[in-house]
């Protein structure tokens, strides 16, 4: 398996040369950054609940299946960032499925000490049409005044299955900043749950995708705000194109000792056709009297006003169809810390846009 792994100065948002490193297996420590790899043979015990996470039946003894033949690791890190060292470039792996390894089961902890930063990209893509299972856990600890940048970007092919699982635990005033990013595989069940235990502590968690031809995604999320004063936000948006569907459930969690703490969760998705087929499942869950908790959701079609509009002003349709794409998802694209990856979103999109 050739992995990639480079960094890049974030001030500049531009990418150097990349490293290349042939072989799963690394270990490098220098200065604030300890990587070993994460081939332990963990079993894959965050998945037992796999019925909340496929939420849908038929699909349950199928990843029962995959997970009893291969429930034991073959890829993965394990990440140390140690207290008071920020990482000014960040860290990208890029992990990739083909024939030769059409089945990846990976681990990766990252730890994050205290007053410590650091900015980690997971990109997952096929090198090739073959298809393949790539199921995920990342565990994450943030320590008191750390913050955690997490972007994921999941863009297997057509034959892929993916299941990502993520947890996530807050200490102190720490911070942790999701960006995940859905724009491939056949099937892709993902689960994102943060968990809030520090006075002042943060978690927001930006969900975008694009989902064509006749794509299926899962896709859950957890707020759950256990420290006074914790600050969670969850917001999505989403296209829908051709006969694709996707499943919606934001949960945001407020446990007794959450006293002001102040959580909300939003979704906006935008169809462009009428098979496409959109769920959306917001629940708030409260233990605790003096919180704040909101959530929203909206789902609607290309109006022929708004097409009209803009083909008036000279677009034509397929151009025009574009910008209200890119308006859509544009606020969330935005907030994403590094260009390249910007780039390479807008890039998928472009393409699934103009696929007929």
């Amino acid at each position: 398996m050739d992995i990639l792994i480079s960094q890049t100065d974030l001030s500049k948002n531009v990418y150097p040369e990349k490293i290349e490193l042939d072989g799963s297996r690394i270990d490098f420590s220098g200065e604030g950054l300890i990587i070993r790899s994460g081939e332990t043979r963990k079993l894959l015990s965050p998945f037992l609940d796999v019925e909340y996470i496929a939420g849908k039946a038929e699909r349950v003894e199928k990843i029962k299946g995959f997970f009893s033949l291969y429930s034991f690791i073959n890829a993965g890190y394990h990440i140390e960032i140690l207290k008071g060292y920020k990482l000014d470039r960040p860290l990208i792996i890029n992990q990739y499925s083909s024939n030769k390894r059409s089945r990846i089961n990976e681990y990766n902890y990252i730890f994050l000490g205290e007053d410590s930063a650091a900015t980690i990209v997971f990109d997952y893509s096929n090198e090739d049409e073959s298809e393949t299972i790539h199921s995920r856990v990342t565990e994450i600890q943030v320590a008191d005044n750390a913050v955690a940048n997490i972007i994921k970007l999941q863009r297997g092919n057509n034959s892929s299955l993916n299941l990502d699982y993520n947890t996530a635990e807050v200490y102190g005033a720490g911070e942790i900043n999701w960006y995940t990013i859905e724009v491939g595989s056949r099937e892709s069940i993902s689960s994102y749950h943060t968990e809030l235990k520090g006075y002042g502590s943060g978690g927001f968690l930006s969900s975008i995708y694009f989902a064509d031809q006749e794509r299926d995604f899962d896709l859950n999320y957890t707020m759950e705000l256990t420290g006074a004063r914790s600050l969670g936000r969850i917001e999505s948006r989403g296209v829908l194109k051709d006969k694709a569907r996707k499943m919606f459930r934001g949960n945001l969690v407020f446990n007794t000792g959450a006293a002001r703490a102040d959580g909300s969760e939003k979704e906006t998705v935008l169809l462009l056709s009428p098979e496409a087929r959109s769920e959306t499942i917001p629940a708030l869950y409260c233990g605790e009297e003096d919180v704040s908790g909101e959530h929203a959701a909206s789902a609607g079609r290309i109006s022929d006003k708004q097409l009209y509009y803009l083909m008036s002003r000279g677009l034509s349709l397929s151009e025009a169809r574009r910008v209200l794409v890119e308006s859509s998802l544009n606020p969330l694209i935005e907030r994403i810390p590094l260009l390249e990856i910007r780039e390479i979103i807008n890039e998928e999109i472009q393409r699934r846009l103009y696929d007929e």
